[in-house]
């Protein structure tokens, strides 16, 4: 999928994203608010996952992209796609926090949500968000996801443990 929308691209992840995406999973401020990351990631590291991306069969994974500049912005996808059970993951990681609050993350968030119920045939598509992410979950909240669950202490950080919402969308509840 590559998708021209109103502010951003989603692409396909290049090798020329590996600096910004390596500056944003080990800036403190923006692993804060990630529930499946943490920072003290190496270049390397990073350069190696963006390869295994287009081997792996379970995971779509896009950059976000500046529309104009084609800069990564960050990434997302779906990820623990199981095609048996119609189920998977969504994750998002915009990692330059002057551009938080832009829209971004909702434009991003809704046409992977769409791609994962209309190309990928998907019935539930969960996540997980740290619950003092305030801004996430009222987006998750926003775009019809449904909160199912906590997991208390699930995540820590330098500033002690976290707990973890649980949240999903089923294709019944889609906001068209």
């Amino acid at each position: 999928m590559h998708l021209l929308l109103s502010t951003i691209l989603l692409r396909k992840l290049e090798p020329e994203d590996a600096p910004n995406l390596y500056r944003f999973r080990n800036d403190p401020e923006v692993a804060r608010g990630l529930g499946g990351f943490s920072s003290g990631y190496s270049l390397q590291a990073i350069r190696e996952w963006i390869e295994c991306r287009g081997k792996v069969s379970d995971d779509l994974v896009w950059a976000i992209a500046d529309r104009e500049t084609n800069s990564c912005l960050g990434h997302a996808g779906l990820y623990q796609i199981d095609h048996r059970v119609r189920a998977c993951e969504f994750g998002i990681l915009i990692g330059d926090p002057s551009r938080w609050g832009k829209g971004i993350g909702k434009e991003a968030t809704s046409a992977i949500i769409a791609y994962g119920f209309d190309e990928l045939n998907m019935n539930r598509i969960g996540l997980s968000v740290i619950a003092s992410n305030t801004r996430a979950v009222r987006l998750y909240e926003g775009l019809g996801f449904v909160r199912e669950g906590l997991k208390r202490q699930a995540q820590y950080r330098a500033c002690g443990y976290l707990d973890v919402i649980l949240m999903s969308i089923l294709r019944s509840e889609r906001q068209e």
